[in-house]
């Protein structure tokens, strides 16, 4: 039941580029008019090897897609709204009917940077492609191990630190899942029109 609920929210959602013989690909827009750029820009290649071991490519872009394009959206806000859950470092919302806008608190991830200096260049790598895997699922759900655990352990900063921390085949299931329902969507859409 709760694997229906899933394919139905991520059926809302297409996503291009993705067929079974080549990586899916999926547009990331990191916001060039906020911080975004410099606190996430060199995070990106780590975030692009975490998902190329997945099968899926990142093209990364500065500034913001066109209105109607398929793609993730990433800005920054200085502080971290009131309603955010205490440990939440970011937030994915549906932005329209193709695009997904992660919204990263600046606050948090300086104070989570600060926390864990021993990680410096991976550690940002790792919580960006967190939030990805957040708003590629489009689920809000955490996993037992791996990157998408809800609390990270001094073993996984130890893992990350080798760039062996991974995606949990669960979560690995799910973003292909979300990304082929997306697809499927897509097609539909455009056979019917």
């Amino acid at each position: 039941m709760k694997r229906n609920c899933t394919a139905l929210i991520l059926a809302a959602f297409s996503w291009p580029g993705v067929s079974q013989s080549q990586p899916a690909t999926v547009d990331v827009y990191i916001n060039s008019h906020d911080a975004s750029s410099q606190l996430l820009g060199p995070a990106t290649p780590l975030a692009s090897d975490l998902f190329k071991k997945i099968g899926v490519r990142l093209n990364w872009h500065t500034g913001e897609p066109q209105a109607g394009q398929t793609a993730l959206a990433i800005r920054t806000e200085q502080h971290a709204p009131e309603s955010a859950t205490r440990e939440a470092l970011a937030a994915s919302r549906l932005s329209g009917s193709t695009m997904v806008e992660i919204t990263i608190y600046g606050d948090r991830l300086r104070r989570f940077l600060d926390a864990h200096r021993s990680l410096a260049g991976v550690a940002a790598g790792y919580v960006l492609a967190h939030e990805l895997a957040h708003a590629i699922q489009g689920v809000d759900r955490h996993s037992e191990s791996g990157i998408m655990k809800a609390h990270w352990s001094d073993v996984d900063f130890h893992e990350m630190v080798f760039h062996k921390l991974a995606f949990a085949p669960v979560d690995v299931e799910l973003i292909n899942q979300a990304l082929a329902i997306r697809q499927a969507t897509q097609v539909t859409e455009a056979g019917g029109k």
